[in-house]
């Protein structure tokens, strides 16, 4: 008898899978369902009770990582989102670049800061600085690595790993700024002019990884992103990268 309900279940996520109503709450949840699970949008179930449509990402660092589209982080609040991020020790992040490839970096914290959660908010960035494009508005989907309080105390180090490289800078004054913030940017309007250039920007870009079978995300998955790093770290956007169109960030 439990065979049989285990086939029953193999059988309903395979439907499910086939007309995109698979009512889990993560991609996460999908892959532990059946590790063969392939990538690809599916719809889901979040506690507002909305069904939202994702993209899943099921074999780069070990699978199970949901990307929301612009029109996803319309649809969700802040609670769906905190209940979809259970691991709070990396992101995967995927740079939409001119040529029309998707290479992914895995992002972590530096070891120092192991101990310390990655930070994931819905238009919102409690306890961590703000970002700069907030004029753009609503929604934005904000990841910080240090809270305010630390990154303000001038610390030793700030940065973060980069598909395994230390990818770390040494703060030269008090801006706790240590986030990247993605944006839709629904009503159209200019971003900020403000520019600082460093390695730390420009690390996360060197070190991305093409991913082995050219698999894409679609291209709506994507949006404008700013990264700034204060303290001597740097601060840059999409718009001023000449060979990247957006950035999407996943997460488990």
């Amino acid at each position: 008898m439990a065979s049989l309900f285990a086939q029953f279940g193999k059988l309903a996520l395979i439907v499910c899978i086939a007309v995109g109503t698979c009512k889990s709450e993560t991609c996460k949840d999908l892959l532990s369902s059946d590790v063969k699970t392939p990538s690809g949008r599916y719809k889901i179930s979040v506690p507002s009770e909305a069904t939202v449509e994702v993209y899943c990402e099921m074999g780069l660092n070990g699978g199970g990582y949901t990307f929301l589209s612009p029109q996803s982080l319309s649809d969700i609040t802040a609670q769906d989102l905190a209940s979809m991020f259970k691991d709070r020790k990396s992101l995967l992040i995927r740079v939409w670049r001119t040529d029309g490839s998707q290479p992914y970096a895995v992002l972590q914290q530096l070891e120092e800061y192991a101990h310390i959660p990655l930070k994931l908010g819905l238009n919102e960035h409690s306890d961590h600085e703000a970002p700069v494009n907030l004029q753009l508005g609503l929604p934005y989907l904000y990841v910080s690595f240090l809270p305010a309080s630390i990154a303000s105390a001038m610390p030793a180090t700030n940065g973060f790993n980069v598909n395994g490289f230390r990818n770390a800078f040494k703060p030269c004054d008090r801006n706790p700024s240590s986030q990247i913030t993605l944006f839709p940017n629904f009503r159209e309007v200019e971003f900020s002019r403000y520019h600082a250039k460093g390695a730390t920007c420009d690390n996360l870009i060197s070190r991305l990884a093409q991913n082995p079978s050219g698999r894409v995300m679609p291209q709506e998955y994507f949006m404008f992103a700013e990264m700034h790093f204060g303290g001597c770290g740097c601060y840059d956007d999409t718009k001023r990268l000449p060979s990247v169109v957006g950035y999407s960030i996943g997460f488990r």
